[in-house]
This record gives C-alpha cells, structure tokens and sequence, in this order.
C-alpha cells in the first residue's frame, strides 16, 4: 500500500472530550480512524496522550507532532500496516509513547489497516486475520448492563456484565437488547428511585445494592432459560479504584475488606449469583489473589488494569484477559499479546473505552484475531460496533 497523503483532525469522544481521528489517503480514497480514551485507566497503560495541563493541550500536542514527525515519515512510502506500527515506535522513541501518546499512535495504526484492507480488496476483518496469522470467527457480545463504582449508582462494583449463548453475532445482538430493555422495566419496578440514569456506556444507574442488581439479572437468566437461551452474568469490580495501599475501600456500602476478605467475598458472589465471569476483583499488581481465586470457582477470572494489554505482565493461572489495543499504543503491539495470551489458553476479551467513537474497526477487529468476547456495552455509541457486528455476520 502507498500512503499518498494523511491528516488529522481533532474530534470528540463519547465524554465530549476531544480525542484525534487521522486519515490515511492511498488509491482509491481516504480510511480514518478515531482513538478512544479510558475513564479508569491502570498504570501499566502507555500514555494515552503527551504530559500537559489539561486533555486539550495534551490531544494538541500530539496533534502538532503528527503533523510534523509522523505523517511527513508515512507520506509517499509503499508500507504494510506492521511497518507503520514499527515507525510509529521509532519516531516516538519511548516504551510508553509518551512523546506522541498512545491514543494518536492507535488512530495511524487503525486508519493504515483499514486503508492496507482496502487495497487488498478484502474485508477488515479478514484483513487483520491475514496479516497476522488468525482465523476469524464470530465473537460473543458482553455487555454492560447496570454501572456502579466510579460511574455512578449505589454499588462499588463498577459493571454489571450480560451474554448469552445464542448461535450467532446476530442473535447475540438482538437478545441482548431485548434484555437490556427487560432490565430496565425490572429496574423501574424493584428501584423506587429509578430515573432512568445511563452511565458513560450507556449501562442504566440505580440505587440498589450490589445483590439487588444480581437479583434483577439473575431472574433475567432463569426466566429466558425458558425460551431456549441462556444467559450468562459477570461483574467488573475495577477494585484498583478501591484499594487504598492497604484495604478495599468500599465506600458506598460503607465496608473496609482486607485482601483475605476481598477474595472471600468475591467468591461468595460467584457461588450465589453463578457468575461466569468477574474482571479485575483485585488490585493492578495482585497476581496472587488473581490467582488463588481462580484456584477456586469455575468463572473466567480476568485482568484488566493487571495486564493493561501488556504481553510482559502475563501470569499462568489467570484464564481472562482485556485487550484494549489503546493501553498498548498500536494494532501491532496488541497482537503480540493476544498471540502470547492463546499460548497460555486465556479467554480474550476485546474491550472498548468508557470514551468510545463512532469507529467500526474494534467490532473487525475482536473478530480478525478470533476473541472470545467483545466488551462493546448494550446501547448509546456503542450501538455503531454492536451493528458492525451483525454486518460482518452476513460475512463469516
């Protein structure tokens, strides 16, 4: 692919903050990309952006530094998208791309494979398989149903998380909605104070405590049992937000668990509730607890800020991962973790950001390398990836 020409312009993001999408011009026509950013971010992440004052300054900087030493590298050369990746490094000439900033990295790397796509005459999706050596295969939609923790409500867990086992991306998508939407009738019933709040993702705010949520969705589950599905819950716990050096701090339900205690209670949650899935139940740099507990409950226990998609963090006895190929920096660094993940068998979960955009290329992506899950949320912006995924369905 030659890259004729490129630009960059400055956009928002889903919390009405300004994030970058880059355009990459080859024959044929112009592909962009816009980069997402993280609300709870973990501190093995690459740097979304440039150290400034404020986010503006910061998604200038790096919007000057596109400008000046990546594009006039990129423009006029015949390059792959894994050479774009590797340019991207060496001009930014640090490990955590503090000098361009993750989130302005990921856009050129995002816009170079939709454009390489293109001129390969073959889907995104199958795209990203072929480069880099996976076979696609539909994913599983998890979806973020109820918020708590630092995006609201009455709860310290920060999501509340739904899939099922339905044939196809299709179905996935439809019976998720109609769930969510069930969710929120139950929630208008059981929550007096119930307004109909969202949060970031879209995940619908109440006033009831942690049980009264699993209540909600567990009826949920046991009910379309009986119309021939299952459903399946999970919870976020984010429990790096509550940890203060020496306990969790759950200040909503007004309790301090030490780490014995966190994992005793984390467990009791997925015996009761028959969770089957529960995302960073421990701190950023407790591989042991993450470990003993998934020593002891047959849930996919998974990390988050614990492996920040970094393949140098991965642990054995850990079964779940989040990718989130903007804590990485580039599509090419994100692979490489995915593909040390499949070597230790861990269930993959392509994640979005709580400050999400209206790009497709997640949805290709957690399909290209072959995910288990796609993390999208059920409603609001998250809806332009969740489509994307019935769209490529008829493609699979």
């Amino acid at each position: 692919m030659r890259i004729e020409k490129l630009h960059v312009r400055t956009v928002l993001n889903s919390k009405a903050e300004p994030t970058l999408e880059v355009g990459v011009k080859v024959e044929g026509g112009w592909f962009f990309a816009s980069a997402p950013s993280g609300t709870s971010t973990g501190k093995y992440e690459v740097r979304a952006w440039p150290d400034a004052s404020d986010v503006n300054i910061a998604v200038a900087t790096a919007r000057k530094r596109l400008e000046n030493d990546v594009f006039p590298t990129l423009k006029g050369r015949d390059i792959s998208p894994p050479e774009v990746d590797e340019l991207l490094e060496e001009i930014d000439g640090t490990e955590d791309f503090s000098y361009i900033g993750g989130n302005a990295a990921l856009a050129v790397s995002m816009a170079a494979h939709k454009a390489y796509a293109w001129c390969e005459n073959v889907p995104l999706f199958e795209s990203i398989a072929d480069l880099y050596g996976f076979r696609p295969r539909p994913v599983k939609p998890l979806e973020n149903f109820v918020g708590g923790g630092a995006h609201g409500g009455n709860t310290d867990i920060q999501e509340f998380l739904v899939s099922t086992n339905a044939e196809d991306m299709e179905q996935s998508v439809h019976v998720l909605s109609w769930l969510y939407r069930e969710t929120k009738h139950m929630l208008e019933e059981r929550d007096p104070n119930f307004s109909g709040a969202l949060t970031l993702e879209s995940a619908f705010v109440t006033s009831l405590p942690t049980e009264g949520i699993l209540d909600i969705l567990t009826t949920l589950s046991d009910f379309i049992t009986n119309m021939g599905y299952e459903i399946r819950v999970g919870v976020d716990v984010a429990a790096t937000e509550l940890w203060n050096g020496r306990v969790y701090v759950w200040s909503k339900e007004g309790k301090k668990r030490d780490p014995e205690e966190q994992l005793a209670y984390i467990e009791e949650l997925i015996k009761a509730y028959r969770l089957f899935y529960v995302e960073d139940p421990f701190h950023e740099d407790d591989f042991d607890s993450f470990v003993a507990l998934q020593g002891r409950v047959n849930a996919v226990v998974v990390g988050d800020d614990l492996f920040a998609t970094n393949r140098e963090r991965l642990r054995d006895g850990i079964h779940g991962i989040i990718i989130k190929p903007n804590q990485r920096g580039t599509i090419g660094r994100t692979v490489e973790t995915i593909k040390e993940a499949r070597k230790r068998e861990m269930t993959i979960i392509v994640s979005h950001r709580s400050g999400e955009t209206d790009d497709t290329f997640l949805a290709h992506f957690a399909v290209g390398v072959g995910a288990d899950y796609a993390k999208f949320g059920a409603a609001g912006i998250r809806t332009v990836k969740l489509n994307e995924l019935v769209r490529i369905s008829e493609l699979l």
